[in-house]
């Protein structure tokens, strides 16, 4: 339950105890340590809560991520870290599992998979992949749900960009009409993103703009039914799987340790931190004592509301 209240003309809102764990978790997920202003400025605990219990509900996942580094020609470490760890939680839970990505990415996540023993297959789409092998994607898998996490979203020119405004067009399997397909079909569309230019932040585009260097040029146009606006977008996916560790009542979030086994393992497989483009130990320019320290908060945020 949410009660809203109005003081000095200032709507305020007071949470449950019941859901205020949740908003502490998604409070922790959108600190802008890396100073990128969207998540400061656009609140999206409701996508978050809502988006979240819908996808505890559901039964099958596609998750689509992968983005890619164009000088290193590989895909970066925001994005698949996210990815395996929502999805090894939610094959706990016994859902099936579709990680959809390119090339670029292929290699990293499917080490990641074989690290964390996740039985879902992943496919690479070519880089020029049509829309009709798409469609049957969705129809082969039938998810009940489809999330991107940390996955280019085109532009209104129709190009993809990064955040700097690089045309990476070249670089990126067109995977973003699988969103509005989804859509058409009725299937809950959920996504995580920190730069704007991800793949379903058009939710907030007009909003969003203002907040992003060259927003108007790589805003990205599809929209999520759910978004979730993170500092990092792997913060993102493991605010997910702390909120579906209250909803279950077991802990589904791995450990500081597991985490650094994980980028480790993912460096080694190629992957580069998106902003220094090195492989490194960091995630979106930030270090790993910020990742751990995040992660041990959400740590916190479950033990201190699990029944046992």
């Amino acid at each position: 339950m949410i009660i809203e209240e109005v003081k000095g003309g200032v709507r305020m809102r007071a949470f449950s105890l019941k859901e205020q764990p949740f908003r502490e978790i998604e409070e922790i997920i959108t600190r802008d340590e890396g100073q990128r202003g969207i998540s400061k400025h656009l609140n999206s605990y409701e996508d978050y809560y809502q988006g979240l219990k819908s996808l505890y509900k559901g039964e099958r996942i596609l998750i689509i991520t992968g983005f890619t580094v164009p000088k290193c020609q590989v895909g970066e470490s925001d994005g698949p870290l996210g990815s395996i760890a929502l999805a090894k939680a939610l094959e706990d839970l016994n859902k099936e599992v579709l990680i959809v990505t390119d090339e670029y990415s292929r290699k990293i996540l499917e080490g990641l998979k074989k690290i964390k023993e996740i039985s879902g297959a992943i496919y690479s789409a070519p880089l020029n992949v049509k829309n009709k092998e798409l469609k049957k994607i969705l129809e082969a898998f039938n998810p009940t749900h489809l999330l991107a996490i940390e996955r280019p979203g085109k532009g209104i020119s129709g190009r993809y960009h990064s955040m700097r405004g690089e045309d990476i067009t070249d670089y990126v399997a067109d995977l973003d009409p699988l969103m509005d397909m989804a859509k058409e079909q009725r299937i809950t569309t959920l996504a995580i993103g920190d730069g704007g230019n991800e793949m379903g932040m058009g939710k907030i585009r007009k909003a969003g703009i203002p907040y992003v260097d060259q927003g108007k040029k790589i805003f990205a146009t599809s929209s999520a039914d759910y978004l979730i606006v993170a500092g990092v977008s792997n913060w993102g996916a493991y605010g997910l799987v702390a909120g579906l560790s209250l909803l279950s009542d077991m802990d589904l979030l791995q450990e500081g340790k597991e985490e650094v086994y994980l980028l480790k393992a993912l460096t080694d497989l190629g992957g580069v931190d998106g902003c220094s483009k090195q492989r490194a130990l960091t995630v979106d320019g930030l270090s790993l004592g910020s990742n751990l320290n995040l992660l041990l908060g959400l740590k916190q945020i479950i033990q201190k509301n699990l029944s046992r």
